[in-house]
Order: structure tokens, then C-alpha cells, then sequence
């Protein structure tokens, strides 16, 4: 048969730790380098407890897949007349290769299924044994051959009521011979808990010893920093707010003038045309093939306030007495005072 069936409930503990103690299909994809998601350490530090899994359970794709599961195989089963046992398996030649099967066909071969995203799915469509997603799970389906002792299997993509993309994928011995060879190197670095190197653009940096000490040194002192300046900002958003009601007091006082200079305060008012609605001129004129008038479709003009504080109290030219002298005993420097 080239496997024993074991006995679990997928995604219960006894499953996990099933899954940790060994080489599954998910892990092939790792140490054949093909993974974007998982590092060969980050794989080594999980099976030997230096780090925890990352829970995928919230992922909305992780849960739209387990979702839909029952559909495709379902949609396979009528596609094929064909029956799908999914099940765990063992290969009877090296325990440490296990796979947990979506299905298990009447001639003992993997079926591996996928409910992909629409862009996913798109791409599967249009580019088939070249997408990147085919590429991927090639591994993985190459693995649960190896686990299964069939020489071919199948890998499924199902989305709703289209058309299943449906691949046969043959044994390949030569990625068979690569993934045992690596299979083997790591689970010995995991038996010894030799670590393996990190890759430097996915994996973390983690300091140790003096490393460690010097980085949470200086880590304190930019947290301490870091809530410093979270607190002049929010002071720097409440003076803002509280020198708008100003800026709105003098601009009412102007009435219909367009620019003002006074006590260092010089305030310039202008308009913005509004910009066109391109996608509302095109939505209510489908139609018409000759020139639309877009500026039918310009938004509102819209106001804007220059505000340009001075050194000088006076404004510029002013030499009037009855203007200056309020002027006299205004200071320069705004005194401080107290804000409520």
C-alpha cells in the first residue's frame, strides 16, 4: 500500500503535535526553497520550540479555504465520480513523511484541493502549470505522493460555480531525490537542534548577550522618546484646534476682503477651482462619442486661507497714527499664558 493511515481529527492537538514531529507536505514546500511564507530556521524553530506556530486560523483566505472545502471535494467527486477519503498518512518507508490529504481516491492517489482568491484564481486560469501558485503546491503534492507510494497525483483549484482546474501531476524522482536528501539534513539539525542559518531578508534579527543588553538599552530610551513625542503631538493637535477658532474669528472680521496685515498676522484668502469628475461625466454620458463638456462636471470652487505670521506688528506701508496705535503696547514675542 506505501502508507499508514493514522488516525486523527484534523486540526485537533493530537493533529498538531502529530504534524510537529515529523515532515509534512506544507514543510516539502520550505525545504525545497519554494515557500514565500516560511524560512527553513523559522521551520527548524518551530518543530524544535524555539518559537510557536503562527496561528493562520484568522486569516480570512485560511478560513474561506476550510470553509469551502467540503464544496470542492464535493464538485470533484461529481466532476470524476470518483470518492475522496481525506485522511492522515504515514509513508511505510520513513514514518517522519506524513501528510494530512484533503482526499484519497479509489486508486490510492493524493488530491490535494484549493479554494483560491479571485486573483489567485484568475491567475490559475491564464497562466495554468506556470502560475505561481501551481508552482507551490507542486511541491506539496509531490510530497504527498511520496507519503501515499502512488505515481501520480492530482491538484484541484475550485471557485464557486466555475469550471474546476483540475492538474494531473506525475511522480517526479528527481524533486523526490532532492526533498529526502533535505528532508534527512533537517531533521537531523532538528534532533541535534543544530540551527540553521537565517535568511537575513525574512527572518528576525535577535540579539543576544551583550547584543542583547546594548538593544534594550537603547529600545528603552526610543519607547521613552516615542511616548514623549506622542504626547507633544497630541498637544501640538489641541493648540491647532484652539488657534483655528482664531484664525476663523479674524478671516468673519474681514468680511468680503481678500487680504489682511495686521499685528503681525497676515492673511491672504483665495479660491480653488474644483477639480472634474471625470468618472461621473462618463457614467452619465455612455453613449455619446463625441467631445463631453467636462466642465459641467467640476466640483465646487473652494476657499483656502494663507496665513503668514510676521516679526513686525505693522503692516507693510501702513504709516497711519489711528492704525499704529493700537500697536504700542502689543509685544512682539507673545507672552505666555495660560490655555483652557
Amino acid at each position: 500500500m506505501g502508507y499508514n493511515i493514522i488516525n486523527l481529527s484534523q486540526g485537533s492537538d493530537e493533529w498538531l503535535n502529530w504534524r510537529k514531529s515529523g515532515i509534512t507536505a506544507t514543510d516539502a514546500c520550505i525545504l525545497l526553497g519554494r515557500s514565500p511564507y516560511k524560512t527553513r530556521w523559522r521551520l527548524w524553530a518551530e518543530k524544535v520550540g524555539y518559537c510557536e506556530e503562527v496561528d493562520l486560523s484568522g486569516n480570512p483566505l485560511v478560513r474561506y479555504g476550510i470553509k469551502h472545502e467540503d464544496d470542492a471535494r464535493k464538485a470533484f467527486e461529481d466532476h470524476t465520480g470518483d470518492m475522496l477519503l481525506p485522511v492522515c498518512v504515514e509513508s511505510d518507508r520513513n514514518m517522519l513523511l506524513r501528510a494530512s490529504l484533503d482526499g484519497l481516491n479509489n486508486a490510492g492517489e493524493p488530491v490535494e484541493l484549493k479554494c483560491p482568491s479571485d486573483k489567485t484564481w484568475e491567475e490559475v486560469c491564464r497562466l495554468g502549470t506556470r502560475s505561481e501558485a501551481y508552482q507551490l503546491y507542486y511541491c506539496q503534492v509531490q510530497h504527498q505522493i511520496l507519503c501515499a507510494g502512488s505515481r501520480r497525483g492530482w491538484l484541484v483549484f475550485w471557485h464557486g460555480n466555475d469550471p474546476l482546474q483540475i492538474f494531473e501531476i506525475p511522480l517526479d524522482r528527481d524533486l523526490l531525490a532532492q526533498l529526502m536528501t533535505e528532508a534527512q539534513g533537517f531533521w537531523q539539525d532538528v534532533s541535534l537542534r543544530n540551527e540553521p542559518p537565517k535568511d537575513p531578508e525574512k527572518d528576525f534579527y535577535l540579539p543576544l548577550g551583550e547584543e542583547a543588553t546594548r538593544w534594550i538599552y537603547e529600545s528603552e530610551h526610543y519607547r521613552l522618546y516615542e511616548a514623549r513625542i506622542a504626547g507633544l503631538k497630541a498637544q501640538i493637535k489641541d493648540l491647532e484646534a484652539r488657534q483655528d477658532k482664531h484664525l476663523e474669528t479674524m478671516t468673519e472680521m474681514m468680511s468680503d476682503f481678500m487680504k489682511a496685515d495686521y499685528a503681525g498676522v497676515q492673511i491672504t484668502r483665495f479660491k480653488v477651482q474644483g477639480q472634474i469628475d471625470y468618472r461621473k461625466a462618463i457614467d452619465a454620458n455612455p453613449a455619446v462619442q463625441q467631445m463631453v463638456d467636462f466642465e459641467k462636471y467640476r466640483k465646487k470652487t473652494s476657499d483656502r486661507v494663507r496665513v503668514t505670521v510676521r516679526e513686525e506688528l505693522a503692516p507693510k506701508s501702513v504709516v497711519e497714527a489711528s492704525v499704529l496705535a493700537p500697536l504700542e503696547h502689543a509685544s512682539a514675542e507673545p507672552e505666555s499664558f495660560y490655555l483652557n
